[in-house]
């Protein structure tokens, strides 16, 4: 069973590709990995969401419980200035949306069940910004990217 940080990825991973195709974005793949980013043979855009650091804060002041918040990174991979605009306008917009989060179960590298657990809450927006400014010499997978950073914790299902 995954923990914490890769249910969140998944999550997000699930909600991209469910929200790209209901909005008619198509052949945009959706990634959790550097290296599948990378490949040659697949193309782009892209977008590969990371799970960046967690952040334990005490709930309150002597309580033993620690709200967790995860700071997420989602990295744009376009091939135009103009795609990548896009995207990353598409996508700040859908983190004002309700964001389902999952419990994955795994076996043998493969998904064999998925609960509905809660709600992923965007806290706030911490950077959104062309990631690469000189780009003159970059190949093209770099030339185009785009990163959104954000703050996020995990309301149960319980607390929804």
């Amino acid at each position: 069973m995954y923990r914490i940080s890769r249910n969140i990825e998944a999550s997000l991973v699930d909600f991209i590709t469910t929200e790209l195709s209901a909005d008619g974005w198509k052949d945009i793949r959706v990634e959790k990995s550097f290296a599948e980013v990378y490949i040659k043979t697949k193309k782009l855009p892209c977008i590969l969401v990371n799970v960046a650091e967690s952040e334990p804060t005490k709930k309150e002041i002597g309580s033993p419980t620690f709200l967790k918040y995860i700071i997420v990174n989602v990295r744009i991979f376009a091939d135009s200035d103009g795609i990548r605009l896009d995207l990353k306008d598409w996508f700040v917009d859908k983190l004002q949306e309700d964001i389902n989060y999952y419990t994955y179960t795994i076996t043998s590298g493969s998904v064999i069940e998925k609960i509905l657990s809660g709600k992923i809450m965007v806290r706030e927006i911490l950077r959104e910004e062309k990631e690469l400014v000189n780009t003159e010499n970059l190949e093209l997978i770099d030339k185009y990217r785009h990163l959104i950073n954000f703050r996020c914790y995990v309301a149960k299902q319980e607390d929804c």
